[in-house]
């Protein structure tokens, strides 16, 4: 009888165990903002509202360095490819300039993280901004995402979902339900509810367009910050400086960037025009502050789901904070129909307050000194991640995806859809997120090429020039994180290495020389970058 009982327990426990669904692979959200620059979150410095980017930070890490490519389409092919952007076919921009590295859109050489995640297991899911498109070829849902927002050709194509019906106040602020920064939030959140009644881990990609130019936000955000700009982007940009020795993203003794000569100097407005550039930076903080509030919801969603515990987070910015003026660019000087923060506006944030937010590092968007190329970013895993650290990690986003195949236990294939596979460029960050490093141990520099701008990063050196100049600079960046000081005409053999390194890496990659080019560039990008240099104080820069 004993003996029976006995066997009788160990079948039901048998069937009991066959009967447990086995453990999920860890779910991975990569959410990426647009435009924020280095010091705008709360926890990189700022005095903006980010509790819940900031709450992710505190328990987990962040790297004092992690680069992106300095502007949009780049930075998006490079980041869900884990290629350099010539690589995988956006070496300009989202332009065809008749040649394979810079057709625009992404090839089929470049296996997306969705591509990879899928065929191992992953439900794919996105939404927010695409922008590696063209053609109709490599749209989302062509390039292994499931659920998609946007689901239209124009809207993924374009780069930004573009509401077919945008629903005002009286005033022309735009609805909460038909803000777009709600809008991506509303539908990541469907997506990850939709995902709980499945089997199946998921991959989200959140790509948020905030807070990129229109600067458009919703007036209770927007009331949040009046008066705290009224200070000026001189004196709050020493506050952020101070906050970021205080948190450990910088160094005591770190030098900050030089202000450019046409940036204007605040004490010098009159009191309207101070005025008008606070009104500016209250609509982009409320954007962010908005953008935050999102998180909180997918936040809300995977606790309320049971997944939070097993569920992996990466936040980072496509580019640093940009310096175009959409008052001389764009024609927004005539777009402009109603105040800054409402509908009728197409302004910008503009190189000002850009010059704040990108602290403390030299330059904007589009550029390749640390201001361009520098990103905010956070890991969250406290299953795994050590909770409140800063590493200094100099990672890039081409070490997501090795990253993210590494936490998924997955494995990269030689050849997908009988096409052979661009090897990955990058290397994994779970050494550093997992703290058995302080850094990507690389071994091989990190090159940049955008429209003719040009850098190198290998140790502590950074080889840098900017078009259309062909003279290189270098920085030491462990002792000069705002590249203050040229130390080119010093250490020629270093200039030398690492221009040869950079020459070799361009030819292996397909870039080619800019000059042959640039009369394929189109007028609009021209335009764009001439827009960088604003004029003289009286009458410039208010287009309201």
């Amino acid at each position: 009888m004993k003996k029976t009982l006995i066997l009788v327990l160990a079948a039901l426990s048998i069937q009991v165990h066959a009967k447990q669904k086995p453990k999920k692979k860890p779910n991975i959200i990569l959410i990426l903002a647009d435009d924020l620059g280095y010091s705008d979150l709360g926890a990189y410095g700022s005095e903006i509202n980010t509790p819940n980017l900031d709450r992710l930070a505190k328990q987990g890490l962040r790297l004092q360095e992690f680069y992106n490519n300095s502007i949009c389409a780049p930075t998006r092919a490079s980041l869900l490819t884990g290629q350099y952007q010539h690589k995988a076919g956006v070496g300009y921009f989202s332009n065809d300039l008749g040649l394979p590295a810079y057709q625009g859109y992404i090839n089929a050489e470049s296996l997306t993280l969705a591509e990879v995640l899928k065929s191992n297991g992953y439900n794919t899911i996105t939404s927010g901004k695409w922008h590696v498109s063209g053609n109709n070829v490599s749209l989302p849902w062509q390039r292994g995402f499931g659920d998609v927002y946007p689901r239209d050709n124009d809207s993924a194509g374009s780069g930004a979902p573009q509401e077919k019906t945008v629903v005002t106040d009286n005033e022309g602020f735009i609805l909460s339900d038909y803000f777009q920064t709600n809008l991506i939030t509303k539908n990541a959140v469907k997506f990850i509810d939709d995902e709980s009644k499945k089997d199946n881990p998921f991959f989200l990609y959140l790509a948020y367009t905030a807070p990129h130019w229109p600067l458009v936000a919703l007036p209770d955000d927007i009331a949040k910050y009046k008066g705290k700009y009224d200070k000026g982007w001189d004196q709050l940009r020493t506050e952020r400086f101070e906050r970021q020795k205080q948190l450990g993203i910088v160094g005591a003794d770190t030098k900050i960037s030089r202000k450019d000569e046409d940036i204007y100097d605040w004490s010098r407005l009159s009191y309207d025009q101070r005025q008008q550039w606070a009104k500016k930076m209250e609509v982009f903080a409320a954007m962010v502050d908005r953008m935050d509030q999102g998180v909180g919801k997918v936040l809300e969603k995977l606790e309320q789901n049971g997944e939070i515990n097993n569920t992996i987070i990466f936040f980072v910015s496509d580019n640093g904070a940009p310096a175009e003026d959409l008052v001389k660019w764009h024609n927004s000087a005539r777009k402009n129909s109603g105040p800054v923060g409402t509908t009728g506006s197409y302004e910008s944030q503009s190189k000002n307050w850009s010059y704040l937010s990108n602290t403390p590092f030299l330059a904007f968007k589009d550029y390749l000194y640390e201001g361009g190329i520098n990103s905010p970013f956070i890991a969250w895993y406290p299953a795994k991640i050590p909770a409140g650290i800063i590493a200094k990690g100099t990672g890039h986003i081409i070490d997501l995806a090795p990253t993210f195949y590494e936490l998924a236990g997955v494995k990269y294939p030689v050849k997908y859809n009988n096409v052979l596979s661009n090897p990955l460029a990058g290397k994994s960050l779970v050494p550093v997120l997992f703290g058995q490093q302080k850094e990507v141990q690389r071994g091989k520099p990190l090159f940049w090429e955008r429209a003719g701008n040009r850098a190198v990063r290998e140790g502590k050196w950074k080889l840098v020039s900017h078009w259309p100049s062909y003279n290189w600079e270098l920085y030491d960046l462990e002792a000069d994180r705002g590249e203050t000081t040229n130390l080119a005409r010093q250490n020629h053999d270093v200039v030398s290495q690492l221009s040869v390194k950079y020459f070799d890496w361009a030819k292996k990659t397909g870039v080619v020389d800019f000059a042959t080019l640039e009369d394929k560039e189109p007028k609009s990008m021209k335009d764009f970058r001439r827009s960088k240099v604003q004029e003289p104080i009286a009458g410039a820069g208010f287009g309201f």
